[in-house]
């Protein structure tokens, strides 16, 4: 399920940036200012869920590892 979440925010910012030229030429310099800081964030949290995403399959696999074979 984590990874459905990432994918769809993923999705989302690659849209956001195949728009941001056009949004850049058409809004004003507050709208493209407001689109680039919504860009700049949607992008910190696919990097925040990617990194949160590989530490939580690191703790799974040490905490699985941990078990003792009989």
């Amino acid at each position: 399920m984590r990874l459905v979440w990432l994918t769809a925010i993923s999705v989302l910012t690659v849209m956001m940036a195949v728009f941001t030229p056009r949004v850049l030429r058409t809004e004003s310099a507050w709208e493209a200012a407001a689109w680039l800081f919504m860009l700049a964030c949607a992008v910190a949290a696919v990097a925040a869920f990617i990194r949160a995403e590989l530490l939580l399959r690191r703790l799974e696999r040490d905490t699985h590892s941990d078990v003792p074979e009989t």
